[in-house]
């Protein structure tokens, strides 16, 4: 390029290169010929998204992410390399480079909201006490199904069970939870009008709505 660039425009060109990013847990590159690679673009991918793209940083990367895609201090950095190292399972670290970097592309606004509605489905956080807007955030995620009064068929339309009888195992076995609360098969009393959050184990979630 900078050989061709002088022999047609007769201009001195220059480049600056670095080294790749990699993941130093799988040796893969950041990139976008790479599986499970982001956009900037919202549109593309939304920011819900992106965060959770940062979220998922290895362990061992996650240091020079900090340092490569953040606009934090180093001091700032050690402090948070510190506080992670000394408790892994928290992932603080991962949490901060999320925010971070979701701050930088989306805004502040937007990093908030995905941070909050992220700890409503994987923490401790209330589903019922976010703004609408949040919301609607996550149904955009996850989709929504309508209010039945069958549990079961609520699980089963949801995505969250193959077939009735496994939802009633579901329930049975305590692994369904109605915003935040630890549901069996009658419990359509934690039901509210509009949105309601229904999980089944950790990492499976569905929208449901009631008139």
């Amino acid at each position: 390029g900078v050989d061709l660039i002088r022999r047609i425009t007769g201009n001195e060109a220059h480049v600056w290169t670095t080294p790749l990013v990699v993941n130093k847990t799988t040796g893969k590159k950041f990139g976008k010929t790479e599986e499970g690679a982001i956009w900037l673009d919202e549109n593309l991918t939304s920011a819900y998204q992106f965060y959770q793209f940062w979220l998922n940083a290895d362990d061992e990367g996650v240091e020079s992410y900090l340092k490569i895609y953040t606009e934090l201090e180093k001091h700032d950095v050690e402090l948070a390399m510190a506080e992670f190292n000394s408790n892994r399972q928290n992932r603080m670290a991962q949490r901060l480079l999320a925010y971070e970097v979701t701050k930088f592309v989306h805004g502040e606004k937007r990093a908030k909201e995905v941070a909050k509605v992220t700890d409503v489905l994987f923490a401790e956080g209330n589903f019922l006490e976010l703004e609408k807007e949040e919301k609607m955030l996550l149904k955009h995620e996850l989709g929504s199904v309508k209010y039945t009064e069958d549990l079961a068929d609520v699980l089963v339309n949801s995505g969250l069970a193959a077939s009735k009888k496994e939802a009633r195992t579901f329930l049975a076995s305590g692994a369904i939870y109605i915003n935040s609360q630890k549901a069996g098969p009658e419990n359509l009393d934690l039901f509210v009008s509009g949105m309601n959050l229904v999980k089944r184990g950790k990492n499976t979630f569905a929208i449901v709505e009631k008139k």
